[in-house]
């Protein structure tokens, strides 16, 4: 059963066992206790804007780690466990800086990005004001580093010079974009609310933690569905929007990705693509509701898998290597299966013909080539075992 607002109890009791990816038992109260008024505020905000919140789940707060969910008893496929109203999402439809977006012409990143922004300029007159106070101020994404922490810290690796054309075009994008619209807005707005370092902030935030919803909202903000924390092949909890022309069944399943379907937003766009959505709300969404009891403007949130009372409920954003994961939301994950090394193909060339000479290399590269295996970048674990196996191979026969 769902309890509007939250109902996890102000000071509750300990787990049979530590969240595995939270806070020691010793800071367990320390770190309630530091974090129990944002807390508060915020399940009072959830109340208020309709989100239903199994009483099952648990918000720990540790300063080290952040917000995590855990398993208060235990859960079970099938169970959903939260309900959140389109309507209390922070997208460009829903935002009061909608029609000044609008007018100015811009929608994906951007668009979502000044409406952000915009209701944080608010402070408390924002409507978002509660879910607004749980966020850090920018997430650690290589994008907000320094040049010279991305030169120090990631010369070297294929996220350097991807890193830096991120910068460069988003930058472009501010100046372009978002600055001309401060002076020119209807309404007037703190140019420090809209610098360029908040805007670098709100990217960050809406790279690592905005969904896409549908069709009519595009991405964004989902409040409660971004405080779940990722692991690698393990999705508890699965997040789905209703629709009138799509069965649950499907849409966990899909492989088309449904529009309908929450995912995660991943990486950042080298330039905003235009996106014409249009919406009509036809009576086919009521009746749809009317019928099978589902509300096409609520997303749930569904286990996937049991999870076990004092675990920590986890979400996915899909089987990516850390580079991917550094890149996209800013954190690596030990021992990650799906992790990669990648290498420049005339490096494997110059190493291979140290090894065969010229000719053969080139008729491997070109056998490569005929099987779909091209491009600057290749992942250098298959050559390197592909020129293993046959500098083995030639070594047997000679």
């Amino acid at each position: 059963m769902l309890k509007i607002g939250g109902a996890a109890p102000l000071n509750p009791a300990l787990p049979p066992q530590p969240y595995r990816h939270s806070c020691s038992r010793r800071n367990y109260f320390s770190s309630n206790l530091m974090a129990s008024r944002r807390l508060r505020a915020f399940k009072r905000w959830m109340k208020s804007q309709g989100i239903q919140c199994s009483d099952t789940l648990d918000f720990i707060d540790c300063p080290q780690q952040g917000i995590s969910v855990g398993a208060l008893s235990d859960l079970h496929e099938g169970d959903v466990v939260a309900k959140i109203p389109k309507t209390a999402c922070l997208t460009i439809k829903t935002s009061g800086a909608r029609e000044m977006i609008e007018s100015a012409g811009l929608d994906g990143h951007l668009g979502v990005s000044v409406a952000l922004m915009y209701e944080k300029s608010l402070a408390q007159d924002s409507p978002w004001a509660g879910y607004l106070q749980l966020l850090p101020p920018q997430e650690c994404l290589p994008l907000v580093w320094t040049l010279g922490e991305v030169d120090s810290l990631l010369s070297g690796t294929e996220l350097h010079k991807a890193i830096k054309e991120d910068k460069t075009l988003m930058y472009e994008d501010w100046k372009e974009n978002i600055l001309p619209l401060v002076y020119s807005a209807p309404q007037s707005l703190n140019p420090s609310s809209f610098s360029v370092k908040e805007y670098f902030a709100a990217r960050s935030l809406i790279a690592s933690r905005s969904f896409q919803i549908d069709e009519y909202h595009g991405f964004g903000m989902v409040p409660l569905a971004d405080l779940f924390n990722h692991k690698t092949g393990a999705e508890d909890v699965h997040f789905t929007s209703v629709s009138p022309n799509q069965e649950y069944e499907d849409d966990v399943d899909s492989e088309n990705g449904d529009n309908n379907e929450l995912s995660k937003i991943s990486g950042h766009d080298k330039r905003d693509s235009t996106c014409e959505n249009s919406y009509i709300h036809s009576d086919s969404e009521s009746d749809y509701s009317s019928v099978t009891g589902e509300d096409p403007m609520m997303l749930q949130m569904i286990m996937v898998r049991e999870v076990k009372s004092g675990d920590e409920v986890f979400n996915t954003y899909g089987s990516l290597g850390n580079a991917a994961l550094l890149h996209r939301y800013g954190f690596t994950e030990a021992h990650n299966p799906f992790d990669i090394v990648n290498i420049d193909l005339e490096l494997v060339l110059k190493w291979g013909c140290s090894l065969f000479s010229s000719r053969y290399c080139r008729a491997r590269l070109s056998l490569w080539r005929r099987i779909n295996i091209s491009g600057s970048i290749i992942h250098v674990i298959s050559w390197i075992l592909a020129f293993a196996l046959q500098t083995r191979l030639v070594q047997t026969l000679a």
